[in-house]
């Protein structure tokens, strides 16, 4: 993209060996209406984003699969930025809008990520996470709910990298991004995403009109599995007509199957909608007790 080569774009070109995999942040640009392919939400244009491009390659000087292999895409890799202090489950590239491409040239794959803009939260500190998986993995980083640092974990099975993305904290706006994470997570709406899964126990739905929600609760496989053919149907109407992106579908396809694996380990999963169509998960296991709040 010739967003790369302007002047407001990063020049990184940083290394990080995980696994069998070498990754290479090369680049990162920000601005408003910088690509001739944007994003659509809700029929609207995301004019003000971010995107990121990284070099994937094999460590022992192999190809990575291309297009036409039967290979390819067997070993995915979730690639997000992540907001110092912020839960990563909760702020990453898919509950930022976000999609991707990628292509394989001479045995190296590039992908570009985008998502809405995010030097807005510069004073914070931003990170550039990648592990392997379809979503954010909790194994693969160390966060410190603490300090809000995120750190690769070193004893992760699969590959995991961190960058720190250098982005002038000139360039924040505390007051805008402020006002997105109370958007994002819906804090007006839902003050304790476990008040509301509480009233949800032992029901199939739950819905309180006046106060704009719907609660689902899925304990089977073919109850959640059921649900999100039909929800990847309606999306796929709104990419049909541009009103939403394939590279986003595609993300939200792979959330869906994570969860439905969750499902099938034994987990029950709790879904907030909202009116806005936006929604909270929560996800409980009966033998332990122990849960987790991905979006």
């Amino acid at each position: 993209s010739a967003a790369f080569n302007s002047d407001t774009a990063i020049n990184i070109n940083a290394s990080v060996t995980s696994g069998d995999y070498i990754f290479t942040l090369l680049a990162i640009v920000s601005g408003k209406d910088i690509t001739d392919q944007p994003i659509y939400i809700n029929g609207d244009i995301l004019s003000d984003r971010t995107y990121s491009i990284v070099a994937i390659q094999k460590s022992d000087g192999s190809p990575m699969p291309s297009v036409q292999d039967d290979e390819y895409g067997n070993m995915p890799f979730y690639v997000s930025p992540y907001i110092k202090g912020l839960k990563p489950w909760q702020v990453n590239a898919h509950t930022m809008n976000g999609g991707h491409s990628e292509m394989v040239v001479d045995g190296v794959m590039y992908r570009i990520i985008d998502c809405d803009e995010i030097t807005m939260f510069a004073d914070r500190g931003i990170y550039l996470g990648i592990n392997t998986g379809s979503f954010y993995n909790s194994d693969a980083f160390i966060f410190n709910e603490k300090t809000g640092e995120l750190k690769s974990n070193p004893d992760f099975e699969g590959t995991s990298a961190v960058f720190d993305l250098p982005i002038d904290k000139a360039l924040a706006n505390p007051e805008k991004s402020q006002q997105y994470l109370d958007t994002l997570l819906n804090t007006d709406e839902v003050e304790d995403i476990d008040n509301v899964a509480d009233v949800a126990t032992g029901l199939e739905i739950y819905e309180d009109s006046e106060a704009g929600i719907i609660v689902r609760r899925f304990t089977t496989y073919e109850d959640y599995q059921n649900w999100m053919v039909q929800k990847l149907a309606e999306t796929q109407k709104k990419v049909d007509i541009g009103e939403y992106s394939s590279a986003s579908m595609e993300l939200d396809r792979r959330d869906y199957e994570n969860k439905l694996q969750e499902i099938k380990n034994g987990a029950n999963l709790t879904m907030t909608e909202f009116e806005d169509g936006s929604y909270n998960v929560l996800l409980t296991y009966p033998e332990t007790g122990a849960s987790a709040t991905p979006r």
